[in-house]
């Protein structure tokens, strides 16, 4: 017995190692047994009959495939419809509007809006506010204590109060002034939606999301300008959440194109910069919107520049009040032309370099080195800049350097101010020679042994630091094409700088740098700096070393 389980527990260990016994077998693959070919019949093509014995006629092979089409849009199809309305707004980015009435009468909110327009005239008293949620709230779905503290809520709202309520309540008002749009004045349900949505963005955010697009809606449908509310820094949120923002931009000035231009039209925007602080703020948003504004006047003579940017119109087909509760009745389908200036790359590049060339020049007063890189700006466009900004931008003031007189202890360390002399030269080297001849003779006597005498090579004199760096300087080619600035540089003519800066194809700004980085490359230091006036001059260190180039 002791000898069989000994086998089987060797037997137990050797099959531990065995792989091929943990693989579950393989099923041979069933094959059918008779693989001889077989005829198969086919009926003709022709009608055949359904479950309740009724002709189904049966299309040919050949047929082309059908797909279903809904029935209120096969007419659509089929031909263009003739729009309800078409109008050209007093708009210049908006050139044509077209509406059509919406071909499905579908009738599922048709009880809203009977109940919207028998709860209208309907006045609330005083109540005690009544917690309400709906992702898609009706009156249906009100309790009487709910209906209640809405009529109240709502009428305190037409009055120019604005309780806090529910973001339910928010969304119903909305839906009821969208259904009733039609038998309401127009001007009044546009500024109650924006009143609706200017008092209470700040605690519903999601309200920016359909606000903005509902209320442009309503404006086209009813042909009405933008609302007079969506400026200053609305302006900037509405035209974000808008799919046709062109809609918002106002006539002309510094709140209509001047701020979509900055708002949309900059690849910089100048409010991120770190120097965009304090008392800067101000003085940054004053230069760079009328420098704009100057650009626009120069570039079109209406101050338009849109209209001259030579853009091609777009075409944008939108369903109105998308997302919204909407009866049919108000519901529309709205095609728009309109010229768009926030997808025209060469717009943008221009304005990016008319900011950031602005920017550079208010740097300078406020003392900044540092510098924008401004790109491809018409020579034109900066010399008109150069001559506004001339006349808007501040002096920059220094403070005068207050000069301190040396303490007393100071004065000591100061070295003897004597003059460069040969002979006082040559005397300091024969007191050397002395002290020399005196030191051999002292290790002699002491049995020391004597010094090999080397001889000593003459002296070779060195170059002046002037010298120098004439030589350095003009061994450079390079330093050809900037004569003419450093010719305006040294007389302190901006106006030449700006000339040479010009021909060169280079802004002020570069044109200094490029040539302050090649001396830093040959001398170790800068050539220029700017003065106070905003002009470019030379060190005076190396006043000289720049005229010894002429």
């Amino acid at each position: 017995m002791k000898d069989d389980d000994k086998k089987r527990r060797e037997a137990e260990l050797d099959a531990f190692w065995d792989i091929d016994a943990l693989i579950p077998p393989k099923r041979a693959p069933h094959y059918a047994g008779n693989t001889d070919t077989a005829e198969i019949v086919l009926e003709p093509i022709g009608n055949s009959t359904d479950a309740n014995d009724r002709t189904v006629p049966i299309p040919p092979a050949d047929a082309p495939k059908r797909h279903f089409i809904p029935p209120h849009t096969a007419e659509e199809e089929t031909s263009t419809p003739a729009p309800d309305l078409e109008y050209l707004p007093d708009n210049a980015l908006v050139r044509s509007v077209r509406l059509y009435r919406w071909r499905s009468d579908y009738r599922y909110y048709e009880s809203f809006v009977r109940d919207a327009v028998r709860l209208y005239s309907v006045r609330g008293g005083e109540c005690p506010r009544v917690p309400f949620f709906s992702y898609v709230p009706q009156y249906s779905q009100m309790s009487r204590p709910q209906l209640e503290w809405y009529l109240y809520w709502r009428d305190s709202l037409r009055h120019g109060v604005f309780l806090d309520t529910d973001y339910s309540y928010v969304l119903l008002y909305i839906y009821e002034i969208i259904n009733l749009s039609d038998r309401l004045e127009p001007i009044a349900a546009q500024t109650a939606l924006c009143d609706a949505w200017v008092h209470y963005r700040e605690i519903y955010h999601q309200l920016d999301s359909y606000l903005p697009e509902w209320i442009c809606d309503l404006s086209l449908i009813h042909r009405l300008p933008p609302p007079e509310v969506c400026t200053g820094k609305l302006l900037s949120v509405v035209m974000s959440h808008c799919t046709l923002k062109e809609f918002y931009v106002p006539g002309s000035g510094e709140d209509g194109y001047i701020r979509a231009l900055l708002t949309f039209c900059s690849n910089y925007d100048y409010r991120n910069s770190k120097f965009y602080t304090g008392e800067n703020i101000a003085l940054f948003d004053r230069v760079i919107s009328g420098a704009l504004l100057e650009v626009t006047r120069l570039v079109s003579a209406d101050g338009k520049l849109f209209v001259s940017a030579g853009m091609d119109d777009s075409k944008l087909v939108r369903d109105a009040y998308t997302g919204a509760l909407c009866s049919y009745r108000v519901k529309r389908k709205i095609e728009v032309e309109y010229c768009s200036f926030s997808r025209t790359h060469e717009l943008r590049y221009f304005i990016t370099d008319v900011v950031k060339y602005t920017e550079n020049r208010l740097r300078g007063v406020i003392g900044v080195r540092s510098r924008l890189s401004v790109y491809a700006l018409p020579v034109a466009v900066r010399t008109h800049l150069d001559a506004y900004l001339d006349g808007v931008l501040p002096r920059r003031e220094t403070a005068a350097k207050k000069t301190e007189a040396p303490a007393e202890y100071e004065k000591l360390y100061d070295l003897p101010k004597t003059e460069l002399s040969i002979s006082g030269a040559a005397e300091i080297e024969r007191l050397s020679w002395e002290t020399t001849e005196r030191l051999i003779e002292a290790f002699e006597e002491d049995g020391l042994p004597e010094p090999t005498a080397q001889p000593i090579p003459a002296p070779t004199p060195l170059p002046t630091e002037s010298d120098g760096e004439v030589d350095v300087l003009e061994s450079s080619a390079a330093w050809e094409k900037y004569l003419p600035f450093l010719r305006a540089a040294i007389e302190g003519d901006r106006a030449g700088e700006l000339s040479a800066a010009n021909a060169l194809g280079l802004s002020l700004e570069v044109a200094a740098d490029e040539i302050n980085t090649r001396a830093a490359d040959l001398l170790g230091d800068i050539l220029l700096e700017e003065n106070d006036d905003g002009v470019f001059v030379v060190i005076d260190d190396y006043l000289e070393l720049a005229e010894s180039l002429f």
